[in-house]
């Protein structure tokens, strides 16, 4: 994979993009538009490059929140670099808004359920009453995400993709799907 320093200023915006969002929202448990726009990067630009762009958030997010610790920032990291993982592997052939909604419904319990193990062996929780007690939690991210797919993931696929093609600013074969 070759970066050029226009691929790094793309993942730079990208990576502020969604900083800025996140915390926006962040007064609103598990309501987010991170799930939105991590499946939207990995359709644009590909899984690799989101993935570097989940590790920078990852850590400015939890830099930011005060919350540099290993129980936190593994489970995170894990559980966000499977979107750009299993759009790039398993779910590389769904394409469609229904599809991709579905997903980041079903990633809303994932990323609930990375943190279980962990919070269990440093707090000592039972890890099935903790399930119990986040599932409306996960729920509610699962709904946020896929809403935020439903709704905004075709318009703003197509405004950037004609806008790539339009302008040429980027690769297209290498970055469109």
């Amino acid at each position: 994979m070759r970066i050029r320093i226009f691929d790094l200023v793309v993942m730079a915006i990208f990576t502020a993009i969604i900083f800025v969002v996140e915390q926006a929202l962040s007064f609103i448990p598990n309501v987010q538009l991170t799930v939105f726009l991590f499946v939207l990067y990995t359709r644009l630009i590909g899984s690799k490059k989101t993935l570097f762009i989940v590790v920078v958030h990852t850590l400015l997010d939890n830099i930011y929140m005060g919350t540099l610790i290993w129980h936190l920032v593994i489970p995170m990291m894990m559980a966000w670099s499977l979107i750009p993982i299993l759009l790039g592997t398993v779910f590389k052939k769904v394409q469609g808004v229904i599809g991709l909604s579905i997903f980041a419904f079903g990633f809303g319990f994932i990323y609930g359920m990375m943190f279980i193990p962990f919070q269990a062996y440093v707090w000592g929780y039972d890890m099935w009453l903790y399930f119990m007690y986040d599932l409306p939690f996960e729920f509610a991210m699962g709904i946020s995400g896929a809403l935020s797919v439903a709704v905004l993931y075709q318009p703003v696929y197509y405004y950037m993709n004609y806008e790539i093609s339009n302008y040429q600013l980027l690769d297209t074969k290498r970055y469109v799907s």
